[in-house]
This record gives structure tokens, C-alpha cells and sequence, in this order.
């Protein structure tokens, strides 16, 4: 299939492109899907490089990213090239995969997590954490472990002030929120008792 999923507003620009393009019929607007290259007469690419899909933008794009996938790994099977591989640069995929588009809402999209976005394997990954007034991060560079790392604000000797961070987990497989939360909490329960001891 060399069609890509129409954004709701795509009908609209292709239409006022023809208004007010003039004799080319073209006027630039973001959305036209006549601008677009036909998807089945692309070239087989080594790797699709996808920046921020759907993330402030129509959810098609992240239905578009599995087409695009899918058209590549087409022309590789039916060919001698090598299969393509698809990169996803601040995708917003967390929003995809855990529910955030209802599939009542967004069967379409809904579709594509199982088959498609449930295989990708996060090569950096860095997602602020705050909750029970601590702060910390979700971090991971492949192929290292998931890392959970705790925020706190120290004093020094001299009254200023610094941002220790601490590894309070690691993990093979991604922590839930609830997890790493709570691994936050025992570590800063630990300093503040060790805290507690110094001053007696």
C-alpha cells in the first residue's frame, strides 16, 4: 500500500492549495497530501531516521512510521537488500503504547502497539520522575540497565547548595512508575535517617 494515513485537516489543505496556489496548485501548505512522495515508488532505505511523530502533531504520524517500516522490509524481502531499520527520535511512544489515545477513539493507532511499537527497544531513554515531593529520572543508554536515580539537594559546609544524584535501581526490564517511585522513597527515607543520626 503506497498511501499514507490522511491527517483530518489533509483534505482541506489539498483543497486550498488549489485555491490559492495558482496555476502550479501549490502553496505550500503543511498537510497536502498531493506533496507527498507515493510511498510504494520509494527507494529501499538502510534506515528510516523518524523525528517526534505525533507528539503536537495528527496521530497519523505514528501510524505513517509502521507504514514506512512495513513498505521497506516489503522491497527488502522481495529483494537482495538488507532490511531496513526504523529509529524513532523522541516519539513520545510512552503515549502510544500505555494507553494514552483510546482505541474507541483511535482504532488505527490503537492497531499498530502490538504489531509494531511494542517491538522497539529504547537505545536512550531519560523521563523526569516527581511524585511524594522527590525527583529523580528514568534513565537508560542500551545495552546498559534501566537506571532509577534520585535527586536531592545538599548543603555544603559553606551554605550552598548542590544536586546529589543517586542510582537507587537498576533493572534489566523497565521499571514501572509505581516501582521506580517507590525505590526513590526508600532511598531518601534511608538519607534522612542517616541524616538524622549524624546530628545526634
Amino acid at each position: 500500500d503506497g498511501d499514507y494515513s490522511k491527517p483530518w485537516g489533509a483534505s482541506f489543505a489539498s483543497g486550498m492549495n488549489k485555491l490559492v496556489g495558482g496555476s502550479k496548485g501549490d502553496a505550500g501548505l503543511l498537510g497536502d497530501v498531493d506533496a507527498m512522495d507515493d510511498l510504494s515508488k520509494s527507494s529501499t532505505p538502510s534506515i528510516h531516521l523518524v523525528c517526534q511523530p505525533g507528539n503536537g502533531g495528527p496521530v497519523e504520524d505514528w501510524i505513517n512510521v509502521e507504514k514506512l517500516h512495513n513498505n521497506a522490509v516489503a522491497k527488502s524481502s522481495s529483494s537482495d537488500d538488507t532490511t531496513s531499520t526504523t529509529v524513532v527520535v523522541n516519539g513520545a511512544l510512552d503515549k502510544v503504547r500505555d494507553g494514552y489515545y483510546p482505541a474507541v477513539f483511535f482504532p488505527a493507532l490503537a492497531k499498530t502497539v502490538d504489531r509494531f511499537y511494542k517491538n522497539f527497544e529504547s537505545v536512550f531513554f531519560l523521563k523526569p520522575i516527581s511524585d511524594k515531593g522527590l525527583y529523580g529520572w528514568l534513565f537508560r543508554v542500551y545495552p546498559e540497565p534501566w537506571q532509577v536515580v534520585l535527586q536531592t539537594v545538599k548543603e555544603k559546609s559553606n551554605g550552598s547548595k548542590y544536586i546529589e544524584d543517586t542510582v537507587v535501581h537498576t533493572s534489566e526490564e523497565r521499571p514501572s512508575f509505581a516501582t521506580a517511585v517507590g525505590k526513590m522513597m526508600e532511598e531518601a527515607q534511608k538519607q534522612q535517617q542517616q541524616q538524622q543520626q549524624q546530628q545526634q
